[in-house]
C-alpha cells in the first residue's frame, strides 16, 4: 500500500517502530546506490512503503558484527511487519577450501529463482523479488524471529558429556532436516551456495531450522554438501575446536591425552579444526564418527549424493544412547 499522506506515514512510522520522523518524509524509489539509503527513509517499491529502521549486521565466529549495507531491516508500513531488505550487491571473488580452489559471485538473480522455487517451504526463508525503476533487483524478505544454530550453540551451559547425551539427539534431528531440505533446493537445479551454521536461523516460537541467504553461486555443484560436514562437525563438537586448543589446552580433552592427532584428522575445509572428534570424546558412536571422516582431509570416501549422507546419518543416531 502506497500511503500518500506524509502525515500519516509519520504516524504509522510511530505506531509500528516508535520512532518519530522529523521533517519532510524521505522517499526512495531509486535503490543503486544503497550506501545512501539509511534508517529513518521510505522505500517506496512494489506498489508499498517500507519505512528503512537500520542497515543489518552480521556477526560470526567471535568477529564484532560487521555492517551489511545492501541489507536493510525494515517495517512494512500497510500492516507493521517486519521484513529484511536485500538490495543489489555484486560480488566475484576466489578462495581455497583445503586443496579446492572456490570461486563464487553473489547473484541477486539466483537467490530470486530460490525464493521461487522454496515458496510455502517452512524450511527456508520467505520473501519475493521485484525490480525498481532502476531495474535493480530487490528481495523482500520476512524476518525471522530467532538465533542461528552457531549463536544457540554457543549459548549451551553445560559440559559436553551432558549435551552429547541430553540435547544432542534432538538437534541433530533437525540438522539433517535441514540438509533434506537442501536436497529438495537440488532437485529444482539449485544450490544454496553459502550452507554455514550462521545461516541457519531457529525460529523462536515453534523451533523451525530455517535456511537464510541464498545469493551465492559457487563453481562446485557438491559446494553444498562437502559443507555439511562443517555443520555437523560443530554440532557434534558443541563447539568449533581447533588443533591448537587441543595442543594448549589438555586438560579439557582429559580422554586424549594418550592420543595424536594428525593431519588426516582435520575438516577438508578447515585444516585448523578437528574433525576426527571421537579421539577427544570416546563416547561419540563409530558410525557418526565415520560420517565425520568422510569430510576429512584423510578421506577417499566423499559424499555425493545426500540420500546417502542422510541414510547414514539416520542410522548413526540410531547408535545414540538411549
Amino acid at each position: 500500500m502506497i500511503i500518500e499522506d506524509e502525515q500519516e506515514i509519520k504516524d504509522r512510522v510511530r505506531e509500528f517502530t516508535g520512532r518519530k520522523i522529523y521533517g519532510p518524509v524521505k522517499i526512495i524509489t531509486d535503490t543503486t546506490d544503497y550506501m545512501r539509503i539509511s534508517g529513518g527513509m521510505v522505500l517506496r517499491i512494489a506498489d508499498n512503503d517500507y519505512f528503512i529502521t537500520s542497515d543489518a549486521r552480521e556477526g560470526r565466529f567471535g568477529i564484532d558484527d560487521q555492517p551489511k549495507f545492501w541489507v536493510k531491516y525494515a517495517c512494512d508500513l500497510s500492516g507493521g511487519a517486519r521484513k529484511v531488505i536485500k538490495l543489489v550487491f555484486f560480488e566475484d571473488f576466489s578462495y581455497r577450501e583445503g586443496a579446492f580452489l572456490i570461486k563464487a559471485n553473489r547473484s541477486p538473480e539466483k537467490e530470486a529463482h530460490c525464493l521461487e522455487v522454496v515458496r510455502g517451504d517452512p524450511r527456508f526463508m520467505q520473501g519475493f523479488s521485484v525490480r525498481d525503476p532502476a531495474g535493480n533487483l530487490v528481495r523482500i524478505l520476512d524476518h525471522i524471529e530467532g538465533k542461528s544454530l552457531y549463536v544457540t550453540i554457543s549459548e549451551i551451559r553445560m559440559d559436553h558429556k551432558q549435551y552429547f547425551y541430553k540435547l544432542f539427539p534432538g538437534i541433530m534431528n533437525k540438522v539433517i532436516d535441514a540438509i533434506e531440505a537442501l536436497k529438495s533446493l537440488e532437485k529444482h537445479g539449485e544450490q544454496h551456495g553459502d550452507v554455514r551454521n550462521d545461516h541457519i536461523l531457529i525460529h523462536k516460537k515453534d523451533g523451525l531450522f530455517k535456511w537464510i541467504d541464498f545469493d551465492y553461486k559457487v563453481s562446485y555443484e557438491d559446494y553444498d554438501i562437502w559443507s555439511c560436514g562443517n555443520i555437523i562437525a560443530y554440532v557434534t563438537a558443541k563447539r568449533i575446536i581447533s588443533f591448537q586448543e587441543v595442543l594448549n589446552h589438555p586438560e579439557r580433552f582429559p580422554d586424549c591425552q594418550t592420543c595424536k592427532l594428525t593431519a588426516d584428522d582435520a575438516l577438508l575445509f578447515y585444516k585448523y579444526r578437528v574433525a576426527n572428534l571421537k579421539k577427544l570424546y570416546p563416547y561419540i558412536p563409530e558410525s557418526l564418527n565415520r560420517i565425520l571422516m568422510n569430510f576429512s582431509q584423510g578421506t577417499y570416501m566423499f559424499y555425493e549424493e545426500y540420500d546417502d549422507l542422510i541414510s547414514d546419518l539416520r542410522e548413526a543416531m540410531e547408535d545414540l544412547p538411549g
